[in-house]
């Protein structure tokens, strides 16, 4: 056989070979793209359960896209914002529910939605940053899921987060009440710490609170003042460090 013909053979079974490889990919492609909304909603599960939530989420966002009437849809909304969650990108988890919330307002797993919308503004708290915005976002949506969902089964771990809330809106009130105390402040002091007993007068710092108070009176010479408070220290907790700090004060000023 002549070289020409047997270069001109080879020539045709490249040719055709490069011809199915271009087949088979136009066929995988084709493929991809007529996956089913049910198709890519169980794909999206499975990334999901096996830790793939790039994957999963890129699954779920084309099933929306491509299908945005589909029935699997409402399980689609639900499933992203799930993703975001344990992904702790909670800005997008709360956007997300909050779709839920306003596409299926009368769906049976709303209050799941509303649970964990309230739970990504918990999440976003930075006490460093002293920015308690998302505190006071998360306790007003615990508030409201406790009052219209009462039969819910998120109902007793949404009240566990209210106290939180609370814990930690105490909490500032009073560190920043001790600050000015501790740096010379005591009209500013007085304020804050009087603020706590009003909003939060059942705190576990109340009595610490009550005791500040009576030092920063003590301080600023208002000693009938600082008597009250004393003495309302003793009462609540007589066997306590600071009713023994109590004592000495009152025993000195008399």
């Amino acid at each position: 056989m002549s070289p020409f013909h047997l270069f001109s053979k080879f020539g045709s079974f490249v040719t055709l070979v490069s011809v199915l490889s271009l087949l088979f990919a136009c066929a995988t492609t084709k493929k991809e793209e007529t996956y089913s909304a049910s198709e890519l909603l169980q794909q999206g599960k499975r990334l999901a359960k096996e830790k793939e939530t790039d994957e999963a989420k890129a699954k779920i966002q084309l099933l929306m896209e491509d299908y945005p009437d589909s029935k699997e849809r409402t399980a689609a909304t639900m499933l992203l914002a799930d993703l975001h969650y344990s992904s702790e990108e909670y800005e997008e988890a709360k956007f997300h529910y909050q779709k839920f919330i306003e596409l299926y307002p009368a769906h049976q797993f709303v209050d799941r939605a509303h649970f964990y919308k309230a739970k990504s503004n918990f999440k976003l708290t930075d006490l460093a940053s002293r920015d308690l915005t998302p505190v006071h976002s998360a306790l007003e949506g615990f508030e409201h899921f406790v009052k219209d969902f009462p039969k819910s089964s998120y109902l007793k771990p949404a009240k566990e987060k209210i106290t939180q809330c609370l814990d930690i809106l105490a909490q500032n009130i009073f560190e920043i009440g001790r600050f000015y105390y501790r740096t010379g402040s005591y009209q500013a002091a007085i304020l804050r710490l009087k603020r706590l007993k009003v909003e939060y007068p059942n705190h576990s710092y109340i009595l610490e609170a009550e005791f500040l108070l009576g030092e920063s009176y003590y301080r600023e010479q208002n000693f009938p003042e600082a008597t009250a408070y004393y003495k309302s220290v003793i009462k609540n907790s007589p066997r306590s460090e600071f009713a023994k700090e109590a004592r000495l004060r009152l025993k000195a000023m008399r």
